[in-house]
Parts: structure tokens; C-alpha cells; sequence
């Protein structure tokens, strides 16, 4: 089985031909990407932990990041996507860092 991630802030291919994925960052934009869990919500919480960002409600950033539209979260630098793999899919979360290098500010201000 093998699996592939897409970043959807670029389009770059982040990773392809495993089902390990890992978090890292996407070689396209510089995105950070965490989560992998089988839901959204499960992605999210796991992904403010691994972010450092424990004190944002993951319910709220959740909610916040789906109802954004592609061209919102491409000019806001955060969205959520699943992979594509040959099993159940994952979900991840990614987060160009603000200018100062900061992911907590950007996803506070979701």
C-alpha cells in the first residue's frame, strides 16, 4: 500500500509512496503539516499539540478552517486535507508560519 499528500496551500506533492507518513513541511511552500489521525477533529487536536498551540480550541479551529474557502486558506496559509492512500485516509493539517515564523498567530487568527 502507499499513500500521497498534497499540500493545499500549493499543490506541491509532499509525500508520495509511503504509508508513514510523517509530519514535516511541505517543499513547495515551507508549509508545516501535523495531524494524521483518521478524522478531522482528531487531526486538529493532534496537530495544535505538535504546533505548540494546546490553548486553541480545536473544536473552533476545526470549524474555522472548513469554512474557508481554497482561495481564503491559500491567502490565510492554513487548511486541512486527507491524504490519498490505499486504505483509510488520514487527515492533516497545514500552516505556512507568518513572517516572524509564529503558527500559532496564523491559526489564532482563523
Amino acid at each position: 500500500m502507499s499513500a500521497r499528500l498534497d499540500c493545499p496551500l500549493c499543490g506541491a506533492v509532499v509525500v508520495e509512496g509511503t504509508d508513514d507518513i510523517a509530519p514535516g513541511a511541505c517543499p513547495g511552500c515551507g508549509a508545516r503539516y501535523e495531524g494524521g489521525e483518521s478524522s478531522a477533529p482528531d487531526a486538529v487536536r493532534t496537530a495544535l499539540a505538535g504546533f505548540g498551540a494546546d490553548a486553541l480550541d480545536p473544536a473552533a479551529v476545526t470549524d474555522a478552517v472548513f469554512r474557508l474557502t481554497p482561495a481564503d486558506s491559500a491567502e490565510r496559509g492554513v487548511a486541512i486535507t486527507s491524504d490519498a492512500r490505499d486504505d483509510f485516509y488520514r487527515w492533516w493539517l497545514f500552516v505556512r508560519a507568518g513572517d516572524d515564523g509564529d503558527v500559532i498567530a496564523v491559526l489564532s487568527a482563523v
